[in-house]
């Protein structure tokens, strides 16, 4: 064989020797390829199956999970007599959920902590709420249960009697301020009347607001409206009780101005 052929040969059979090996360990590297996309996948589907599971459970803890996520609230027309007013709460958390089935509705009772601002007749107070509610929720489509209808009703009443309050004392109407009274608190004043607090426009800063069942505490800040000296400011606590369908107040000097 000529030298030119012997070193074409050897060539030629170096070059085709890791194409035949490469050829013989395709089979090998296919196994390994296979089982690691099997891994890839089984990983990525793992959310997908807990999320699937989390949705099948009952539907009772179906509500409890929605409600256990930090939400935001709002209540429109919170003045009444349509006349405006709005709640406004940043992050709203729910505790202690306990619903109750009836078919495609559930009736739920819950304590939640809320924090926002209040705005009524063109002013606005900083808001804290802590407090047991009752309402209800729906089957619907996408979030699985939807509210049906007012999820802060018992925080409503409140405010609607506390508003009452502050018309009455910037009236200084002393027989629309005891009208606000509760039947106990009448009872124990007879014809006493509510004494007129020192002179000087107050107006709310800030309430703080603890409901539970049909009883509330309520901490009221109030501050001077004009601003130079004498700056005052006061802090008020009144307890109010719901009775035919209101609040009423059971105890504070709520008249006082």
């Amino acid at each position: 064989m000529p030298p030119s052929a012997e070193r074409r040969g050897d060539f030629t059979d170096r070059a085709a020797g890791p194409r035949r090996r490469a050829g013989r360990g395709a089979p090998y590297l296919a196994p390994a390829v296979l089982l690691l996309a099997a891994a890839l996948a089984a990983w990525l589907g793992r959310g997908r199956l807990a999320a699937c599971g989390a949705g099948l459970g009952s539907p009772e803890a179906q509500i409890r999970q929605l409600l256990s996520q930090p939400s935001r609230a709002r209540m429109d027309d919170v003045y009444g007599f349509g006349a405006g007013g709005a709640v406004e709460l940043g992050e709203v958390r729910f505790y202690d959920v306990a619903p109750l089935l009836e078919g495609d509705r559930a009736t739920v009772v819950a304590m939640l902590t809320a924090s926002g601002r209040v705005t009524w007749r063109g002013r606005e107070a900083r808001l804290s709420y802590l407090g047991r509610e009752r309402f209800h929720m729906r089957r619907c489509a996408i979030a699985r249960w939807c509210a049906d209808g007012e999820q802060l009703e018992r925080l409503r009443g409140v405010l609607a009697a506390l508003f009452r309050l502050d018309d009455a004392r910037e009236r200084r109407d002393l027989d629309a301020c005891l009208r606000l009274r509760a039947a106990a608190a009448r009872e124990r004043a007879g014809a006493r009347g509510a004494g007129e607090g020192a002179g000087g426009a107050l107006r709310v800063a800030a309430w703080q607001i603890r409901v539970e069942r049909d009883e509330a505490q309520v901490g009221e800040d109030l501050a001077t409206v004009a601003p130079g000296p004498p700056a005052r400011s006061e802090r008020r606590v009144y307890r109010l009780v719901r009775e035919g369908g209101r609040w009423a107040f059971d105890g504070g000097e709520w008249c006082a101005r």
